[in-house]
């Protein structure tokens, strides 16, 4: 259900807890291309359920968990009767733990983890969905908020542990896997700290302590993305946060966020977000400014 969409932005309506929107959701209807700034989780409990992101078609059966990163551009279309739970939760709250910001860069853009292939993980999360599901509607409203921020946080963690004993890191001693979680939390946590700079691959590996060229094989092995790509996924997110401030023009925030050309930041933004960013700025205010700044998109 879409409660409040402007264009292709919703605005996610948080009510009965400040950290998570939760619902189980049983309509026959289909969602057009829309993104928001909070994480979604999609399961469904009872038939299947189509979900367009990245610009990837995945089918989802009964006891799959799929994760959308934040801003996501995605679209979704529902069979004719089905069950399956929704949860948009806000991320920035979770970034606040370096463990989870390495798990929030795994599931970018998005992270599908089937029932078929991985059935006692994912009948994990969705037990922890429901448990989720029963906090949010309790009548009881103290420490809600905390015990679906630890369910949450427990959801997350379930899956970073996967992901460091995934096949890829098998051919690893137990000892090494964590100290190369342990490097990718460190790194994670360095590029998001230092995103607006102006970084190198050079730069990042030190950091993590590999070679460049390991390390760029092993950032994208295990993110599914490149470091240069994630340094920019950072950078739109910085943006996003800027531009709600009316006193700064686009072009101050496109030099704080790290982008060295306002034509290229109009021309990711606009591709990340399907919007530009002074229509960003509309959608998010009550002021217009003024688009003269804006330049010609790059080719």
């Amino acid at each position: 259900m879409i409660e409040s969409l402007h264009g292709m932005r919703e605005t996610v309506n948080f009510r009965s807890s400040s950290i998570v929107r939760f619902y189980r959701n049983e309509a026959d209807e289909d969602y057009p291309p829309h993104w928001h700034l909070p994480g979604e989780i999609i399961a469904p409990l009872v038939n299947g359920y189509e979900v367009t992101v990245a610009d990837q078609t995945l089918s989802l059966a009964p006891g799959d968990v799929l994760i959308i990163a934040s801003s996501e551009l995605h679209s979704i279309r529902a069979p004719r009767t089905g069950v399956r739970y929704i949860l948009d939760f806000q991320t920035s709250f979770f970034e606040k733990l370096p463990d989870l910001v390495f798990v929030l860069s795994l599931i970018q853009p998005y992270c599908l983890l089937t029932a078929a292939a991985m059935p006692t993980l994912t009948g994990e999360l969705v037990d922890l969905l429901r448990h989720i599901e029963v906090e949010y509607n309790s009548e009881t409203e103290v420490f809600r908020d905390a015990e679906i921020c630890a369910l949450l946080v427990h959801f997350l963690v379930l899956i970073g542990r996967y992901a460091v004993n995934m096949e890829k890191f098998q051919s690893l001693a137990p000892p090494k896997q964590q100290e190369y979680a342990d490097r990718f939390v460190s790194v994670c946590d360095y590029i998001n700290s230092h995103c607006t700079e102006n970084l190198t691959l050079e730069q990042v590996s030190e950091q993590a302590g590999f070679s460049k060229y390991h390390f760029a094989r092993l950032f994208r092995e295990l993110t599914g993305t490149t470091v240069h790509n994630y340094v920019t996924n950072r950078r739109i997110l910085y943006a996003q946060s800027l531009l709600a401030d009316e006193a700064l023009s686009v072009t101050e925030v496109s030099m704080r966020s790290g982008f060295n050309s306002l034509a290229t930041f109009n021309r990711i933004f606009k591709k990340q977000m399907g919007c530009t960013p002074s229509e960003y700025r509309k959608l998010n205010s009550r002021y217009y400014v003024d688009e003269e700044e804006e330049e010609p998109e790059e080719d």
